[in-house]
């Protein structure tokens, strides 16, 4: 397992947002996180990627404690995270935007002045990676022009400029057309077929979940109330109540 969570709680007030929540992601694999909104399901990734303290409860990325680390510290660790809202910077160009995230990478993106070899190297893993979500051809364009589909594309671009092993990405399909979920969809398909990521997917897209997942969880009012492959969800009686009561929108 290259993500382990155990007994993760977070209150705020009276509402368990996140209430003794158990998770194991296995290496290599596409994991769902499912439920109504209000779940706790972005709570558990702010959780998890130390956007947010728990009150109790452990996380583990590949057998060593990370509970509390700040995002930056699991980002050299290799944990990246995507948002439902893209976070790319629309005025820099889409090579622009992962040279950056390199040179973030390497501690080197508040200096000026770069070695004319070390700044060629870095275009270079940009372009590469580039062609790996299918922008190659786009380096130029102003990254607030590109189409919806292309922007999601390019911030997980800027997640893989982190080399990360672990990708969390919230919410991956939202606010998308049929055609841009499918090209999304077949390149988190690809991230783990060929580059062996790790992904942590919460998404409302169940059809397109099932299609996806190795395995899924289910939360709802901030438990966890199962966790099994897809065909077993699709059979499993406590998750055909729930969304028979209207527990799961969409």
């Amino acid at each position: 397992m290259i993500l382990e969570v155990f007994g993760l709680t977070k209150h705020f007030g009276g509402l368990k947002a996140v209430n003794n929540v158990e998770l194991q992601v296995e290496k290599a694999s596409i994991h769902s996180i499912i439920g109504p909104n209000g779940a706790g399901k972005t709570t558990l990734f702010n959780l998890i990627t130390g956007a947010i303290a728990p009150i109790s409860g452990k996380v583990f990325f590949k057998g060593r404690e990370v509970t509390g680390w700040s995002p930056e510290r699991l980002a050299r660790t290799g944990v990246a995270r995507t948002f439902q809202r893209t976070s790319i910077f629309r005025a820099l160009t889409v090579l622009e935007n992962v040279a950056l995230a390199i040179r973030s990478r390497e501690g080197t993106s508040a200096s000026v002045w770069q070695p004319t070899e070390r700044e060629e190297a870095v275009v270079a893993d940009a372009r590469d990676i580039l062609d790996k979500v299918m922008l190659r051809g786009r380096e130029e364009v102003k990254a607030g022009n590109l189409a919806h589909g292309y922007q999601r594309s390019l911030d997980i671009a800027i997640g893989l400029a982190l080399k990360p092993d672990l990708i969390l990405m919230d919410e991956p399909l939202a606010g998308m057309s049929r055609g841009d979920r499918e090209t999304i969809a077949a390149l988190i398909t690809m991230l783990r077929d060929t580059l062996g990521l790790t992904i942590v997917v919460v998404e409302h897209d169940v059809g397109m979940v099932m299609r996806l997942s190795d395995r899924i969880t289910v939360m709802q009012h901030g438990a966890v109330i199962a966790d099994a492959t897809p065909e077993e969800i699709r059979g499993n009686e406590v998750v055909r109540k729930a969304y028979l009561h209207g527990s799961f929108a969409q």
